[in-house]
């Protein structure tokens, strides 16, 4: 006869920690923005400025252990390229807000790598003058899809960091009166992308 005296008793396994739901997550972002496509038609986005810095944060709320409510806001800054006319002065700025849903592929490791979808708002104005031109250009619209990967790593329980890339895609409902530099005629709507390499602070004080 079995001696169940001498079984080993079953140990109940632990379900891993719950790092997500109903915790607020802010994290602070710095990055490269490249604009690409146009503000409008015959006016590519980087017609007179070139790719620049971006600054800004992601606000997150969990709502299950992998899956989070996100908002953010992005600021980016561009200077002139090699077709600013000589003595001239081309800038470019561009705000963003966004909003949508944060998937995290694990909970409770120390690496929590993400995937994201959403959509967004966006302003861009150019700040252009050389002789004989001066010109502000504003635009303002949908970026209709806003997707990013990237993964944070916790050295600390609390406080982590870690790359992110992200691409925005969308159209100008709002542009200027005027037609683009150089050009002339009715201009119709078009096609707007920005790619962005960036790294994140993440701070989760409920982790």
């Amino acid at each position: 006869a079995a001696n169940y005296e001498d079984q080993p008793i079953p140990v109940p396994l632990r379900a891993a920690p719950d790092d997500l739901s109903g915790h607020f997550i802010l994290a602070p972002k710095l990055a490269y923005l490249v604009p690409m496509g146009s503000a409008e038609q015959r006016f590519p986005q980087r017609a007179y400025t070139g790719a620049g810095p971006s600054f800004g944060v992601d606000l997150a709320y969990g709502l299950s252990r992998y899956v989070a409510l996100h908002g953010r806001f992005d600021y980016g800054m561009f200077a002139e390229n090699d077709n600013c006319p000589n003595g001239g002065t081309c800038e470019a700025t561009s705000i963003a807000l966004g909003a949508g849903v944060d998937y995290h592929l694990v909970n409770g490791a120390a690496f929590d790598p993400w995937m994201r979808a959403g959509i967004g708002y966006r302003s861009m104005r150019y700040d252009l003058q050389w002789d004989g031109h001066k010109d502000e250009r504003r635009y303002a619209g949908i970026d209709w899809l806003h997707l990013a990967i990237g993964g944070d790593w916790y050295p600390h329980s609390m406080i982590g960091f870690g790359p992110y890339l992200s691409l925005d895609v969308g159209t100008y409902g709002g542009r200027p009166d005027t037609p683009p530099p150089g050009t002339s005629g009715e201009v119709d709507s078009a096609t707007h992308t920005f790619f962005s390499l960036g790294l994140r602070g993440v701070f989760d004080p409920m982790r």
